[in-house]
Parts: structure tokens; sequence; C-alpha cells
């Protein structure tokens, strides 16, 4: 085959992975635009670079763009919680009793990345340059595995793996690596769509300390 068939199909190829890089996103938005709740588990490594477990519950109302993600292990971060709105990030701190509310385009999030967009492929896609790799068997079925690498310099790692399932579009396991090797090994479970009550996705205790920065 001369030189010129060879590079036609590698860029044809190229080019209907990246189309399908954003179509298999929109199926993921699409699919998850009802109420629904997950559970988020598997290990990361602690501060001191040993493995942890890691578990989240995860509470989502797309329509009205509300994110709830509540903290049980590791213990450093158990009882915390974080709520995205469409605008702000509430960061609750249970030692402090402090709920602190910042704007969502310069607040920090507790935890991990990963959970933080698992509902949200379109900021997932703002912040990684995303790639079609392959597709992957897992407990839940056939999945495609994207592979993105973070588009601004300070993302906290290297590269992240995505597993989103192709029967039921949505993300059912994050692969996250820095210049070391794995840092977070996740796994989405528990899914179901059910009704959730928009007060109950903004509740905190009453006597917490407000804090805006």
């Amino acid at each position: 085959m001369k030189k010129s068939g060879l590079f036609l199909i590698l860029f044809l190829l190229s080019s209907v992975f990246a189309q399908s890089v954003q179509e298999i996103l929109d199926r993921v938005e699409k699919n998850l635009s009802t109420p629904w709740q997950a559970v988020l588990k598997g290990q990361i490594l602690g501060p001191d670079g040993r493995p942890q477990e890691f578990l989240a519950r995860l509470y989502a109302l797309p329509q009205e763009e509300i994110f709830r993600i509540e903290f049980v292990k590791p213990g450093s971060l158990a009882d915390n919680f974080t709520v995205l709105t469409k605008k702000e990030v509430w960061n609750y701190l249970y030692l402090t009793n402090q709920l602190i509310k910042s704007p969502r385009e310069r607040a920090w999030i507790q935890g991990l990345f990963a959970p933080a967009e698992l509902g949200n492929p379109s900021a997932l896609a703002g912040k990684l340059d995303l790639r079609l790799i392959g597709e992957v068997s897992t407990p839940q079925g056939l999945a495609y595995r994207l592979r993105g690498i973070p588009k601004e310099a300070g993302a906290g790692f290297k590269e992240m793996e995505v597993y989103v399932l192709k029967p039921d579009p949505r993300p059912v396991r994050f692969l996250i690596r820095d210049e070391k090797g794995v840092v977070a090994d996740l796994e989405v479970g528990e899914f179901k769509r059910t009704p959730l009550d928009k007060a109950a996705l903004l509740r905190y205790p009453k006597d917490a300390q407000v804090v805006r920065r």
C-alpha cells in the first residue's frame, strides 16, 4: 500500500474516533438527564502514598444542575459533603462544622476530580482532551474506554481513563494516574433512577457556620 493511502486510512480512523467521543458524551448526557443516585467506591492514594479505601454517595438533579457528593471513606473525608450548583460549590467540613460557599469558577472541590464531574460530560470534556482508545468488558457490561489528558496544568494527575457503559450510557469506572502510577481506581455501582428532592440535596446542618469565599 502506498504511504498516501495509509495516511488517508489513519486520518479517517482518527476522525471517526474523534467524532465518536462527542457522540458517546452526548449519549451519556441524554441518558443521565433525569434524577439518579449511585455509589462511587474503590481505592485512592492517601497523603502518605498508601492506598486508602474510598466510598462516596452521589445524588444528581441534572435538570436543576445540582449534584451532591456525600463522603463516607477515607476517615479524613467521612461525614463531609460537597454540593455543586449552577453557580456555586459548597464544601461542608464536619470537623469544623463549616459550610464553605464559593463561586463555581474559582472553587476547590474536596475529594477527587472524578466524582465531581461524573454526571457532567460537558464539564469533563471541557477539562480533558478525550480520545476513544477501545472497548473493555466490565461487570456491568461492555464499555467504551476513553482516555483523557488535562488541558491545563495543575490538574493534579497525568491522565484519566473513563469507562462508559455501552447498553446504558454512563460512566462505570474512573482510573486516574500521575507520573508515578495509579492514584485512584474507582467504580460506580448501585446506580438507579429515583425521585430526588431539591431541598434534600441542598440541606446542611442548621448550626453550621456559613463562610463565603
